[in-house]
Parts: C-alpha cells; structure tokens; sequence
C-alpha cells in the first residue's frame, strides 16, 4: 500500500495472518448476519476445507440486529469457533467488539473476517473484501490506470471496502450514491482524511443525478442488496466508456441486467465472493485456498437457484 494508507495500528500490530490455524480438533468458522439463509459461503468454504482434508465446518450463524451484542459474546465463549465471517448488516458494528484491526480493515472502517486467536484472548479483525473488489477490478481490466471516475451504489461496509480499494488501484474521484444522506457523508469524511488527494463526493440518489454521474464514469459498482429497491432509474444510455460490477451473485440482478442491456462490460459479484472467501480461509488456516475449486461450488450454486 502507498503512503496514503498508513495506518496507525493498535497493541495488537505484531499479530501474524493465520495465528490461530492450530486444528487440531473439530473446529468450527461460522458466517454471521441477517437474512443469510441462502448464502453461498458454506458450500463454496467446505469444499475447500473437504479438498484440503481440514476437520473444519463453515455454517451460517443468523442474528437479528436487536440482539447482536449479546449474541457475539456467545460466539466468541464458543472454544470450537476458530473465527467467522461477517455480512450485512454488522461489518461495521462488529468493529467495537474487537481487539486488533488489521491496518486495512482500520482504514476501510468495516470488517469481514473475524479470528479468535488460540489462548481465546485476541479478536483480530480483517477485510477480506477489498482482496476481493481489486481481483474483479482485474478482471474488469480497471488496474494500472490512473485519474479514473466511479459511481458506487450504497454506503454500508462493502461499500467502504470497494471506495478504499479504487482509491488506491488508480481512482481519483468517486461519487457515492445513498438513500441516507448521513451514512453517504460520513464515508466521505472518513475517506478523505485517508486519501488526501483524491476526490470523493455523495450525491442525493436521483434518476437525473445518477445519469449525469454515469456519463463521466469509467465504472459503476453496485453495493446494494437485491432485496433493496434502488429508488431512481438507472440508464447507461449515454454513459460510452463505462464498465460495471455488481456486487449480487444471484438471480440476475437488475443493475447488472440493465447494463448487460446496454451492452456494458459487467460482471456480478461472484468473483469478489470467492476471492474474499479464500483469503479468509488462508488468514484463518495458513493454507493456500483451492481458488478454482471454490469457484467451481459457487457457479454450481448459481446456476441452480
């Protein structure tokens, strides 16, 4: 990373990625959110730990918000529990539960692996997703540019991930997109003091807005569930050099879907999920994670429903 993301790190700065992979029992790593049920993530992290011979099981752990707090201290009493993965809506809350942050996970704000070290003493926090929004970027063929624009839907932790990993993958200006103006806000706030020299704005989600924004955009990412309604038309009609991602894997998501319209280069977001998730497993495990053997289970998953 450049000078721009420095991080000033806490106590815990000396914690090496993969401190806790002592598996010597059956141990557990679990994916905590809301609304989860049909989540990818078991089926694409026990094939790999079956690939590998690992005595590990990945399982869903559903928490509805009101009772977050409470439930996350059962997780970690949990001695089975080597860590878990985080989803909407805690990627931001689970921040004030632990104690040491990755540098790039404390300047992303947001985190989506949590490890519990082996004496049970140490919550390290990590994101995995930045890992995973710069190899669609990749893919997309958006690195190694420079002074590029891009408009990003929503402003929740995934968001926060994809804003820190443009801005340092050639990215000059981003404009975020938000229903709440105060969540949109406070993302730039944060990113601007992180990154200086570049440019990043909010802009009230509009259909006239979001069209002119689009015009100008080398890329568009979409952070938005498909459960959400985006509340303005999107149209890529005269938008001439843009490219999108769309964060939603399943179901032919609509943002995805009208750029494909459009004959826009798009790709969803199943890359990002499997980059994310292989990095994790290689944090939590110190194995090199079986990319193509992950990825094989999550196109096997979408493409049955």
């Amino acid at each position: 990373m450049g000078d721009e993301t420095k991080i000033a790190l806490t106590s815990f700065a000396s914690a090496p990625r993969g401190s806790s992979a002592k598996l010597v029992k059956k141990r557990r790593v679990l994916l905590l959110g809301s609304g989860i049920s049909k989540s990818f993530s078991p089926g694409i992290n026990n094939k790999a730990y079956r690939e590998l011979g690992l005595d590990i099981e990945y399982s869903l752990c559903e928490i509805p918000e009101d009772i977050f707090d409470s439930k996350i201290v059962e997780v970690f009493n949990d001695d089975r529990v080597l860590g878990f993965n985080v989803t909407i809506p805690f990627k931001e809350k689970i921040v004030s539960h632990l104690d040491w942050l990755d540098p790039i996970a404390q300047a992303v704000g947001a985190v989506n692996l949590v490890v519990i070290s082996p004496d049970r003493k140490q919550r390290l926090g990590y994101n995995t997703d930045v890992d995973g929004v710069v190899a669609s970027l990749s893919k997309l063929g958006l690195i190694g540019r420079s002074n590029q624009r891009a408009v990003i839907l929503g402003a929740g932790g995934a968001a926060r991930a994809c804003v820190f990993a443009l801005l340092n993958n050639g990215f000059q200006h981003v404009k975020i997109f938000n229903r709440t103006e105060e969540r949109a806000r406070e993302l730039v706030s944060n990113f601007s003091k992180t990154f200086p020299g570049k440019e990043i704005e909010f802009a009230s989600m509009t259909s006239r807005e979001l069209s002119s924004a689009l015009k100008e955009a080398d890329l568009l990412i979409n952070t938005i569930p498909i459960s959400v309604q985006i509340p303005a038309e999107l149209s890529f009609a005269s938008a001439h050099k843009i490219k999108c991602l769309d964060l939603n894997y399943r179901k032919n998501p609509p943002v995805l879907r009208a750029a494909k319209r459009d004959g826009i280069p798009a790709i969803d977001g199943s890359l990002m999920l499997v980059e994310q998730a292989a990095r994790s497993f290689e944090i939590l495990t110190g194995i090199s994670a079986p990319r193509k053997t992950m990825m094989l289970a999550a196109k096997r998953q979408t493409s049955h429903p």
